[in-house]
């Protein structure tokens, strides 16, 4: 069975941030498929895939999502129907109000064990 997570690091403090929007900054993301038919077997679907990844550097003036709140329009569309425009048109809101930086769409991913 193929081992998985979703790794990130804090680097620094959050909340304050001395560094300037001009200034290029790169990121990492690694993802690792937990979801497989041997640990869900559960109505696993025939055509098990991943939806689109939507990511967006941000400050703190903005939450994607958070554990126990209710999901934005956007975050219950890629959930239950794995459309990503709603979440896009949210987090480009954001960047007009300057708390998101950018944004990357990731490609899909054909099937949940890839």
């Amino acid at each position: 069975m193929p081992q998985s997570s979703f790794n990130y690091e804090i680097v620094g403090t959050p909340q304050i941030s001395d560094v300037s929007r001009t200034v290029r900054a790169g990121y990492s993301i690694t993802f690792t498929n937990r979801w497989t038919e041997d640990n869900h077997p559960y109505e696993y679907p025939s055509r098990a895939h991943w939806s689109d990844f939507v990511y967006a550097s941000h400050s703190a003036g903005y939450q994607m999502w958070c554990s126990g709140c209710f999901a934005s329009a956007g975050v219950e569309s890629i959930a239950e129907e794995g459309q990503t425009g709603t979440l896009i048109e949210e987090i480009e809101d954001e960047q007009v109000q300057g708390t998101v930086l950018d944004q990357v769409l990731g490609l899909f991913i054909p099937r949940a064990t890839d």
